[in-house]
Formats: C-alpha cells, sequence, structure tokens
C-alpha cells in the first residue's frame, strides 16, 4: 500500500463525509423541513428559519469544502478515479451556484429579520423561493454521494 493509495483513499473518505452532511441537511429540509414549516407561523418561520440560517451559513461551508476538495486531492494523487471524482466535483459545483443564487440570498433575508425581530410582508414567498430548490439541490448531492463512491470504489482496484 503506497502513500499515494491512503492518500487518494482518505480524500475521497472525507469527501464522501462532506458532501453526506450536506446532503442529509438538504434531504431532512425536503422531506420534513417544508412540510412542518407549512404548519408555523410567519413570525415562527420567520425566527425559526432565519436562525438556523445564521448559524449553519457560518458553519456547513466546511462541509462544502471538504466534499469539493477531496475528490481534486485524490485526483491529484491518482488518476484512477478521475471520471468519477469529476462527476461529484460538476454535480456540487452546480449546487453551490443554485445555493449562491437562490436559497444564500433568502438566506440572509430571513436571518436579518431574525436579528431584528421583525416579519417581513413576503415571509412565505422567501421560503417558497428557498423550497424551489431544494429538491434539485438533494438531487445533485445525492449524484455527488455516488459518484464519490464510485471513485473509492475504483480508486481501491
Amino acid at each position: 500500500m503506497t502513500t499515494y493509495f491512503v492518500l487518494g483513499q482518505s480524500s475521497l473518505a472525507l469527501a464522501l463525509l462532506g458532501a453526506a452532511a450536506v446532503f442529509g441537511t438538504d434531504a431532512f429540509f425536503c422531506v420534513v423541513g417544508r412540510a412542518a414549516l407549512a404548519r408555523v407561523s410567519d413570525a415562527a418561520l420567520v425566527e425559526t428559519m432565519g436562525r438556523l440560517h445564521e448559524v449553519a451559513d457560518r458553519r456547513m461551508p466546511i462541509f462544502g469544502v471538504v466534499g469539493m476538495v477531496g475528490p481534486l486531492a485524490s485526483i491529484a494523487v491518482s488518476r484512477a478515479s478521475l471520471p468519477w471524482a469529476l462527476l461529484a466535483v460538476a454535480a456540487q459545483v452546480i449546487w453551490l451556484v443554485i445555493y449562491r443564487r437562490v436559497a444564500a440570498p433568502v438566506n440572509a433575508e430571513l436571518t436579518r429579520h431574525a436579528r431584528a425581530g421583525s416579519v417581513p410582508t413576503n415571509a412565505r414567498t422567501l421560503q417558497a423561493r428557498w423550497d424551489s430548490v431544494i429538491v434539485v439541490r438533494v438531487l445533485l448531492m445525492g449524484f455527488a454521494l455516488v459518484s464519490l463512491t464510485a471513485a473509492l470504489v475504483q480508486s481501491a482496484r
């Protein structure tokens, strides 16, 4: 077992864990969060989601970075996982673009209102915008997980 093999496997395993954390978070909100938030008041929606985003937008990026850097690091030490690793990175980059364009502005707005203790008149519209991309985000991150798993298997051969 060479150092490059261990580095490649380790970087893919860490990437898999990072992407899994993002996938799990998105899957939870896709399956549970949307339905639960539909049943609360606008004030509860803003307070809950604003405070969640306030914390998550600071802490979750590390998982995304690990999920994207890991496959690139594995490619640097071994070309065995190249196609799968690139597919995983591509899916995560598309996820990131969707997040930055759609979800992040909503997160910032809800966080701002939660901090101010105010409820915007368009609270449901904001949440609907965020919800509009959660299924695609789950599918992209699921694809990234499958690709990372395939890269890990391929690089072990």
